[in-house]
């Protein structure tokens, strides 16, 4: 815990059970349950964020840059193979809208939990990252959004439990 970070549960019908002691855990006993997290204490333009997660084959594990009042992007993967680039903006306190950017399979992330993520925001690209190899570069000219705070993300699927920790996380200005 922290005054900087601000975790916030977006969707879901129970509440998420979390955890911080030397790293950051939730527990999702709801489907379709999303968890966005921010770091309040810096806004940023270029920026390369990366973080060490553990997820459960039903869920997903995520990293958000450029968050304002705007909207937000955001990378997430999932031991199904599956990443996607959203576009994401807050409706109302809580409940949040996802425009999907660009969703893919990759052979990186099938069957595997663990996994060192990033996400490269740099000008009008946003580039996805696993285990330090790039997994996809994506225009996101038309979106506008230029500067804002960065986070973490994490989802359950139609199946729980699901459990995502991170271990670590790290900021870069470019």
């Amino acid at each position: 815990p922290s005054p900087y970070w601000e975790f916030t549960q977006a969707s879901g019908a129970a509440s998420l059970t979390s955890a911080f002691s030397g790293s950051a855990r939730f527990e999702f006993s709801a489907p379709d349950t999303w968890l966005v997290g921010v770091f309040k204490a810096h806004s940023y333009g270029n920026v390369f964020v990366r973080a060490k997660t553990s997820v459960s084959p039903n869920g997903t594990s995520g990293l958000i840059c450029r968050l304002s009042d705007q909207g937000w992007y955001e990378f997430n993967i999932s031991p199904n193979g599956t990443y996607s680039f959203l576009l994401g903006k807050w409706l109302a306190p809580d409940v949040a809208r996802y425009a999907p950017i660009l969703t893919a399979q990759s052979n990186l992330l099938a069957g595997v939990t663990e996994q060192e993520i990033g996400l490269l925001c740099e000008d009008n690209f946003l580039q996805g990252f696993v285990n330090g190899t790039l997994i996809r570069r994506v225009e996101v000219t038309n979106y506008g959004l230029t500067e804002g705070q960065v986070g973490l993300a994490g989802s359950s699927f139609t199946e729980v439990p699901a459990s995502l920790s991170f271990e670590w996380i790290s900021v870069s200005e470019k």
